[in-house]
C-alpha cells in the first residue's frame, strides 16, 4: 500500500476510536491522548491533519448525533475545543522532543502531562468569557476527563502497536523522511 494511502487509513482508524470514545464517553473526545500519540509516534503534519480530522468528527457527532445546542455559546465551545486540541498537540510535540532521549516512558508521560494541562487550562481560560457551568471544572469532572484519556491513551497505544505489527505504520513516522527532504 502506497505511503499516503496508509498515512490517511491511520489517521482516519484514529479518528474512528476518538468517535467510538466521544459516543460511548457522553462527548468526551480524548484530545489528549490524541495529541500525546501523534507528538510519539506521527510526524507533525500527520498530528495536526489528525487532531483537526478528529475535531470535525467530534463537531459531527455533537451537532449531528448527540443533540448539540445549537446557539453562539455552543459553537464558540467547539471552536475552542479544536483550539485547546491543537494547543495540547504543540504542547505534547514540544515536551516529548525535549525529552526523548530520556526514553519512551518519560517522553510519553511528559506528552501526556503537557496535553492535558494546556487542554484544561485553554478550556478554563475560555469560561471566563463563555457561558459554562462551573460544576464541568469541578476535580471530579476533571479526574473522570483525566480517567477518560488515560485509558484512551492506553487503547491507542495498543492500537499502535497492532498497527506496526501489520505494517500500517512504521515505528518512524510515516512522511517523516518527505518532511525532512522538503524542509
Amino acid at each position: 500500500m502506497p505511503i499516503d494511502a496508509r498515512r490517511w487509513l491511520w489517521i482516519l482508524l484514529l479518528t474512528a476510536a476518538s468517535v467510538f470514545v466521544t459516543l460511548g464517553m457522553a462527548c468526551a473526545t480524548p484530545f489528549a491522548a490524541l495529541a500525546t500519540l501523534a507528538a510519539l509516534h506521527m510526524s507533525r503534519r500527520d498530528g495536526f491533519a489528525l487532531i483537526g480530522i478528529a475535531w470535525l468528527a467530534d463537531q459531527a457527532v455533537g451537532y449531528g448525533l448527540l443533540g448539540y445546542p445549537r446557539t453562539a455559546n455552543s459553537v464558540a465551545w467547539g471552536v475552542i475545543l479544536g483550539v485547546g486540541a491543537l494547543v495540547a498537540l504543540l504542547a505534547a510535540q514540544a515536551l516529548a522532543d525535549r525529552v526523548r532521549e530520556r526514553g519512551a516512558v518519560v517522553a510519553g508521560a511528559s506528552a501526556f502531562a503537557g496535553a492535558f494541562v494546556v487542554y484544561q487550562a485553554v478550556l478554563v481560560a475560555a469560561s471566563a468569557g463563555l457561558a459554562s457551568g462551573a460544576e464541568a471544572f469541578s476535580l471530579p469532572v476533571v479526574a473522570w476527563v483525566l480517567r477518560v484519556n488515560l485509558l484512551s491513551l492506553g487503547g491507542l497505544l495498543i492500537l499502535y502497536r497492532l498497527a506496526v505489527w501489520i505494517g500500517l505504520v512504521t515505528r518512524e513516522p510515516l512522511g517523516a523522511r518527505e518532511i525532512v527532504t522538503a524542509g
